[in-house]
């Protein structure tokens, strides 16, 4: 049994598409902004202000369209974890294709409606790519609930489109409170999915399993909580690239960028726990 915290939103991601064909590097330099509200800490402000000079690195050098490369769809929450995330979603398409080599933070500047404004200019090497489209390799998962009270078992089903393997984490609102749970070494064996084969999971087949069968509830990690967060992420890919180290969103962000777009599809979830009275 896992023990996680689960939230308040939804996001789901998925990477669809892009093959590189060729490589070329562009050295730029851009600048970008961040207005940070009155809750949002200036650490979480100047990262912001660096990632949108990254983007506006990518249109520098091109290639405006990555920018908008994934999806995200929010219904609520609003915690650092969860503005942490949302900003992490979009370094996936970034950190494998921008790579700062100097870095100049200006200093905070306050607006008309008393906010702060940061800003970060960059010089960086960006990795333009000829790619087409890919719209083949897809994941449909169903039966995962936004909610769950405390104890229940966490189960759905996974169908891809194309030949591929799984890798699914849980981050928590704490990195000791993240884990991969799929594949463990002792539990579940990392096992090639087929084609259109629906999958329930966690898996039942003996193929999958080096012993018996494992059931993930949803537990709070705070006893004292009536709710708490996390958010699951599931990555498929064509080849068994494994991930090494640990699990947080910054090592699995840059571990998931050196993949090539074209050899994954990403699938994110954030869910509610809530205690059982």
């Amino acid at each position: 049994m896992f023990k996680n915290t689960l939230s308040a939103f939804v996001l789901v991601v998925c990477v669809l598409s892009l093959t590189a064909q060729r490589e070329i590097t562009r050295v730029v330099t851009a600048t970008g902004s961040y207005v940070a509200s009155a809750y949002e800490t200036p650490a979480y402000g100047q990262s912001q202000a660096l990632l949108a000079a990254k983007k506006q690195a990518l249109r520098e050098a091109g290639v405006a369209e990555s920018v908008s490369s994934t999806a995200i769809f929010v219904t609520g929450g609003d915690s650092d974890n969860f503005r942490e995330i949302n900003s992490e979603l979009g370094r996936v398409e970034l950190e494998g294709r921008v790579r700062v080599q100097a870095q100049s933070d200006l200093p905070p500047v306050f607006t008309n409606d008393n906010l702060v404004r940061y800003s970060t200019t960059i010089r960086a090497e960006v990795v333009v790519e000829e790619t087409e489209e890919d719209l083949n390799f897809q994941l449909e998962i169903d039966g995962f609930n936004n909610t769950y009270l405390s104890g229940e078992k966490m189960i759905f089903t996974v169908k891809p489109t194309s030949d591929c393997y799984l890798r699914v984490f849980l981050f928590g609102p704490q990195d000791k409170s993240s884990v991969q749970i799929y594949p463990v070494n002792g539990i579940f064996k990392d096992v090639k999915l087929k084609a259109g084969q629906t999958i329930l999971f966690p898996p039942e087949q003996r193929d999958f399993l080096y012993d018996i069968p494992f059931e993930y509830t949803m537990e709070l990690n705070d006893k004292n909580s009536n709710i708490e967060q996390d958010v699951v992420l599931i990555v498929a890919l064509k080849k068994p690239y494994p991930f090494v180290g640990d699990v947080n969103y910054e090592n699995v962000i840059r571990w998931l960028s050196r993949i090539k777009r074209n050899e994954r599809c990403v699938w994110w979830q954030g869910v509610n726990i809530f205690k059982n009275l």
